[in-house]
């Protein structure tokens, strides 16, 4: 998959720098992804290709896995914030955020709570310097009130130039070319609607036409056929 990505905090300095090693891994995971369709159990919408996020996140933990990345525990003290962080590896912790945007905020967070603290988080070994953040573009037709790159952007650009968090952020966002017209693809089906295991996947080609209504990021949505 292609995507885009926007840094804060310096994150451009630390994945350039001693940050790069962790940050190939994480290219080279997403490179290795076809995107993920399923179709849409939205009335308005049923049957339609939208953005897979079950299957896209299982694709991204297996192929971190890999290299060595792993689910960190969340500490005790910070279990009000959830159970884990998606994967880390040495002092980078990432998050496969596709669900509803308030999550976006649970995670860093708890992330900005360790690395204020210098908190040693036992599966890493070792303070956190940074976070990897990858989401969807709004790009991709998805379930309703699920999180954009461009949506996350714009709210952590705004809490940064404020000076409220200050943990180094690389925040990626899975795109589509917008001249494209056609996108090979895995088209999944689920047994049911909450289903997590996938019954059938199918490598497909599909037409791509764009919506004719800009998003109020200023784009289109592609719409697969």
């Amino acid at each position: 998959m292609i995507y885009e990505y926007v840094d804060f905090n310096s994150a451009a300095e630390y994945f350039d720098g001693p940050g790069s090693d962790r940050w190939d891994e994480i290219d080279a995971v997403i490179g290795s992804i076809p995107p993920q369709l399923q179709p849409s159990d939205q009335r308005e919408r049923l049957g339609t290709p939208i953005f897979d996020p079950k299957a896209t996140n299982a694709l991204l933990t297996k192929g971190a896995a890999k290299y060595g990345w792993d689910r960190v525990p969340v500490p005790a003290d910070l279990g009000s914030f959830g159970v884990d962080w998606d994967a880390g590896q040495g002092p980078v912790l990432a998050e496969w955020q596709f669900s509803n945007y308030p999550f976006l905020w649970n995670n860093i967070i708890r992330t900005e709570a360790i690395y204020q603290s210098q908190a040693v988080l036992p599966q890493l070994g070792q303070p956190v310097d940074a976070l990897i953040v990858v989401t969807k573009s709004g790009r991709f037709p998805a379930s309703n009130s699920t999180l954009y790159f461009e949506q996350a952007l714009a709210q952590i650009k705004t809490v940064t130039t404020l000076g409220v968090f200050n943990v180094p952020i690389r925040l990626v966002g899975l795109t589509i070319d917008p001249s494209a017209t056609k996108l090979e693809v895995d088209w999944n089906q689920y047994s049911g609607r909450y289903g997590r295991a996938i019954a059938t996947t199918d490598r497909v080609v599909m037409d791509v036409s764009w919506s004719r209504r800009v998003t109020v990021y200023g784009h289109s949505t592609a719409i697969f056929s």
